[in-house]
């Protein structure tokens, strides 16, 4: 029984060797014939793109010849990779020469192969900074016709760049660069922004001063130096013409005068004076300039019209800082915007009288600054010279104290010249001196005196002719002058009301002493005025400008009578 056993086991795995050998011989040759159909396949598909390739070519030969660059191979390669993964939506449709049977798959198609030969430099494009990029890209047109043999080149989406993107969302929503709406209009970029400053008018600064009190047309400001100086400025101050400075060597002359401590000013130079030496008098003003012109600036302001400046030719620091202290007031007038500083600044300069000018150092002093001040008169630096004679002047208030004596001329100088500027502020029913005309005197250049005659005999047309002609030289401040070389005169005739309302023919009487006046000056442009007050008496005012320096009333000063 068991060797039955073992031979049927025995027999079992035989025939279990058999099937596994039977087996395994199938499977040998089913993949052999899986490799032969591999074969197959491969070769078939070798066969299939040559004959691919050759239809292409053929294609080729036969559709329109476009341009290619050279490194053609290199140039397919590349736009390969570039080419956009979904086709276009769109195809041009090619020419009817270039149609023929597609080939086995579409993407070989000629119009593909044109649109990767026409692909333009994208490495060009790349180069291209982002402000360019975006300039480009704000200017939405419509897009140039393509040739008839090439296609629009179309870049991908990711090719794109971030500034293109940006341009194409704004043209789609229709707003512009700088964030305007549809409605709104669009700017141009040349445009300027406005500024405030286009509308900026600089208003002039006015300063004030020292409040002056005075009645008249004309706003002046008065710097003096020296004793002489001092007390001519004393005696405007007192008219109401507060706008002074007094300025001196020593303080002992300033203490004597009468006016607001800080409108004097000591040119320390650390001397009691100047002693009749001009030199002392020329240094101090030299080493204090600046703050003799800042002074001016303080106590006038800025609204003066005119700026007389005044002392005496013999003293030594009136005469030695005559120069200079018109510098000063010159730079003054300019500080205020004056422009003509020339015209601006006149001055009124006193000659001493016989017993002054004894001493030959008072003299020789008058002289020497009285020419230099009639120089700069005749070449137009002043305007005008006034010269007061106070020798003539002494004779006309014969008997005065000594007290009475310097208080009474400064004072008649001063209100003579008040009245002119008086007169051509107010109005008159009859004829005006108005401010215009006085102004023209003051800056007629040269020379100028003022003078005044009383006539009695007013009813007589010659008696009042005769009056003006003979009296008025006599009453004049200065002699020596040539009144035929006067280029301006004012003439103002005052009377009391009742004369004027009652007296018959008194206005041709008035119009003829007009006449003769204007003989006596040399056909001079006469400035005619009529005025009347309750005084019961006639007098004629006149005020002479443009005239001719008197040589010989100064050459007198240092000849022996």
């Amino acid at each position: 029984m068991a060797k039955k056993k073992k031979a049927a086991k025995k027999k079992a795995t035989k025939k279990a060797a058999g099937k596994k050998a039977k087996k395994a011989v199938k499977t040998k040759a089913a993949s052999k014939k899986t490799a032969k159909k591999k074969v197959t396949k491969k070769a078939v598909a070798k066969k299939t793109g040559k004959a691919k390739k050759n239809a292409k070519k053929a294609e080729a030969k036969k559709a329109p010849k476009v341009k290619a660059k050279p490194k053609k191979a290199a140039r397919k390669k590349a736009v390969k990779k570039s080419a956009p993964k979904k086709p276009a939506k769109k195809k041009k449709v090619a020419p009817k020469a270039a149609k023929r049977k597609a080939a086995p798959k579409k993407k070989a198609t000629p119009k593909k192969k044109a649109v990767k030969n026409v692909v333009k430099k994208k490495k060009v494009a790349k180069k291209k900074t982002a402000a360019k990029k975006a300039v480009k890209s704000r200017k939405v047109s419509k897009p140039k016709p393509a040739p008839k043999n090439k296609t629009v080149k179309k870049v991908s989406k990711k090719v794109a760049a971030p500034a293109k993107k940006a341009a194409r969302k704004r043209a789609a929503k229709h707003i512009s660069p700088v964030g305007e709406t549809k409605t709104s209009v669009k700017v141009s970029r040349d445009v300027l922004p406005v500024l405030e400053m286009e509308s900026f008018e600089p208003k002039p600064m006015i300063e004030a001063g020292v409040e002056d009190s005075f009645v008249g047309s004309t706003r002046y400001a008065w710097l003096g130096s020296g004793q002489c100086g001092g007390r001519l400025v004393k005696a405007f101050y007192d008219l109401g013409y507060k706008k002074v400075i007094a300025a001196n060597t020593t303080h002992h002359d300033l203490d004597l005068l009468d006016i607001p401590k800080n409108q004097k000013f000591l040119m320390d130079i650390g001397e009691l004076g100047a002693g009749k030496d001009m030199s002392r008098g020329a240094e101090a003003v030299s080493q204090t300039r600046q703050e003799l012109l800042h002074e001016a600036r303080q106590k006038f302001g800025t609204e003066v019209e005119h700026i007389m400046v005044c002392f005496g030719a013999g003293g030594g620091t009136g005469g030695g800082s005559a120069r200079e202290i018109v510098g000063v007031a010159k730079d003054y007038a300019r500080s205020i915007g004056k422009a003509d500083p020339a015209r601006s600044v006149g001055v009124l300069m006193t000659l001493p009288t016989v017993g002054e000018s004894s001493s030959p150092q008072v003299a020789q002093n008058a002289y020497q600054v009285a020419t230099e001040m009639g120089q700069l008169a005749m070449e137009g630096q002043i305007s005008p010279l006034i010269i007061i004679d106070n020798e003539k002047i002494s004779r006309m208030y014969p008997g005065l104290t000594v007290k009475d004596f310097w208080p009474s001329i400064n004072s008649t100088v001063a209100t003579l010249f008040d009245i002119f500027n008086r007169l051509s502020s107010l109005s008159s029913p009859y004829t005006s001196l108005d401010p215009v005309d006085y102004q023209s005197i003051i800056r007629a250049g040269g020379c100028a005196i003022m003078g005044l005659t009383k006539v009695n005999e007013y009813q007589d047309r010659f008696a009042l002719s005769s009056a003006v002609r003979k009296n008025l030289a006599k009453t004049l401040l200065c002699d020596g002058y040539d009144l035929a070389t006067a280029k301006v005169a004012g003439c103002a005739v005052v009377g009391g009301k009742s004369m004027m309302a009652t007296t018959p023919a008194l206005q041709d009487n008035i119009n003829y002493a007009f006449d003769v006046l204007a003989d006596i000056t040399g056909n001079a442009t006469i400035h005619r005025g009529i005025y009347e007050d309750q005084r019961n008496s006639l007098r004629v005012y006149t005020v002479i400008g443009g005239l001719d320096f008197p040589a010989e009333r100064i050459e007198q000063l240092i000849t022996p009578a």
